[in-house]
């Protein structure tokens, strides 16, 4: 039995699971990711992967750390220049990347190629060798398929998700948003095609506003603000694996205690910083006496649990920080690693405080659990905004947020005095639950491009890495995406009409005005078009 061959880029669990299930449909599955994160994949979940390959060295610690630490201080509503400098760091991945693919292709030869949206190289495969490739984004894309009605460049909405309730001067400063930007845009684009020329590459990649590939999308519409999308972009989220890790015997004692309990995780890369720590301390520490919630759980790595003042009393407790730390009191369980998905499903569980990142608002929505954002960078701060909206939760600004804040927003959320909460939560999460149905239509969006490129190959059967010549154009791809602005957006039609309008308002001008002129000229116009005609039909008629 011949299977197809289909080579992931991709760390992240949802690209997996659409792996999984690719698999289970009779494909064979290859993966490909940095030194030393094989063993993400190294359990029996991902059994179905056939052969895992090494694309090159991960970020190192050193990197890392400041890398991270930018990004969480950088502000597009103060600086361009801070939000696009750690892009450069990510980037630079590009150099080692398209040289892994470029060498990968000739060894595994797949038959298609799903990446994650950070690695660009795979743009470039496509571009070279035909091989067709899936994109998978955690939002919408940036810049890409927007809508007039959404102000300024999709992606990138920071006061209002659309028009609709914005003021006139949010609209304004979305608008020249870009133009703030732009000497930002400049120098990374410089950067962008600079480490592509040292690489040999002298060409573009195309830019549409429409993709040439599958761009599949890892939420849904509810979350997502609603708009036209063309049929190579499609939102298939939430992408959420049935099985999960379920809690250890800590977490079942801990929760046969506590009926109250709120959650607390910032993601793996964010580092609260000591000055916000202790506004969450003093607030967890008075909805605990005010009976709000009876036990919290916090999931901090060892480089943020290196942040918190040990020696610190907790405000409205009798507790040093370090004594919580060290689970040494009865209402505070802090862990190094949560189980999320199992904690989020228990309805003791009333609480999510999180960063907003992609996973965690898919989950939380999925299991119905609210939400307090503090949202860093990228599609967090998006996130909030779309939570916020969607009635599941509140959100705190990290440039100025304060004690008092986090306890009156913990306080509406929990006490929800019209319950307004629990019926948006209940809302969010039967869509979600239906949404995550659609991981299956992912599935099957790879296979239509998959398919519709291998028969279309000329000459006929040839294979992917053999020849990058089709005889028709991508089922998906909308036939505007392959024309000239011209056409597409029937400029020439425009002309015409105004150019046929102006002659005729011309032609009764001067009929009014130099009627004499016209009497003359007329007759020698009609019997010119008269003539022309005539010999015109007659040449269709004799090739009939």
């Amino acid at each position: 039995m011949i299977y197809r061959k289909l080579c992931s880029n991709d760390l992240v669990a949802p690209v997996l699971e659409l792996g999984r299930i690719l698999a289970l449909r009779g494909h064979r599955v290859e993966f490909a990711t940095h030194l030393g994160q094989e063993r993400w994949v190294d359990s029996p979940p991902y059994s179905f992967l056939s052969r895992i390959y090494t694309m090159g060295p991960p970020m190192s610690a050193e990197v890392e750390v400041p890398h991270y630490l930018e990004m969480q201080q950088s502000d597009a509503r103060k600086d361009f220049r801070q939000v696009f400098k750690p892009k450069h760091t990510v980037d630079a991945f590009w150099t080692s990347d398209y040289s892994f693919l470029k060498e990968i292709v000739s060894i595994c030869k797949p038959d298609m190629i799903v990446a994650d949206f950070f690695v660009d190289a795979a743009k470039d495969v496509q571009y070279q060798t035909g091989i067709p490739i899936a994109m998978v984004w955690p939002q919408m894309p940036y810049g890409m398929v927007g809508a007039s009605y959404i102000p300024g460049i999709p992606g990138f909405q920071i006061d209002a998700l659309t028009s609709e309730n914005a003021s006139i001067l949010i609209r304004i400063r979305a608008a020249l948003r870009p133009l703030r930007a732009l000497p930002a845009i400049v120098r990374y684009l410089k950067f962008v095609r600079g480490m592509r020329r040292n690489a040999g590459i002298n060409y573009n990649l195309p830019i549409f506003n429409k993709p040439n590939y599958l761009v599949l999308v890892n939420s849904f519409w509810g979350l997502e603000t609603p708009k036209d999308l063309p049929p190579l972009v499609a939102a298939v989220g939430p992408i959420l694996s049935e099985e999960y890790p379920q809690l250890d015997a800590t977490f079942e004692d801990f929760y046969k205690s506590h009926k109250r309990v709120l959650y607390v995780a910032f993601g793996t890369h964010i580092q609260v910083l000591p000055n916000n720590l202790e506004k969450f301390l003093t607030a967890f520490g008075k909805i605990l006496n005010e009976g709000l919630v009876d036990g919290i759980i916090w999931a901090i790595n060892n480089q943020q649990r290196g942040l918190f003042d040990s020696k610190a009393k907790v405000a409205e407790t009798n507790s040093l920080v370090g004594n919580l730390l060290e689970n040494q009191d009865p209402s505070w369980l802090f862990t190094p690693f949560a189980p999320q998905r199992a904690i989020l499903a228990r309805p003791e569980t009333v609480l999510f405080v999180t960063h907003g990142g992609g996973s965690s608002v898919n989950e939380a929505l999925f299991h119905g659990t609210p939400m307090l954002t503090l949202g860093f960078f990228f599609d967090q701060l998006m996130n909030a905004l779309r939570l916020t909206e969607a009635g599941v939760a509140l959100a705190l600004d990290k440039a100025n947020f304060s004690t008092e804040e986090i306890l009156a927003k913990i306080t509406a959320l929990l006490t929800d005095k019209d319950g307004s909460i629990a019926q948006n939560v209940a809302r969010m999460q039967h869509i979600a639950r239906i949404s995550a149905r659609k991981k299956e239509l992912g599935a099957d969006l790879i296979e239509e491009v998959l398919y519709d490129h291998r028969f279309s190959l000329v000459p006929h059967g040839a294979t992917a890495w053999e020849s990058n010549s089709r005889s028709r154009p991508m089922h998906l791809q909308t036939a505007d995406a392959r024309m000239s602005a011209w056409r597409a957006k029937n400029m020439d039609l425009t002309f015409l009409g105004i150019f046929g309008g102006a002659s005729i308002a011309a032609l009764i001008y001067f009929a009014f005005t130099r009627p004499l002129h016209i009497g003359t000229l007329l007759p020698k116009v009609v019997a010119e078009i008269t003539g022309w005609l005539r010999a015109n039909l007659s040449k269709f008629r004799a090739s009939m």
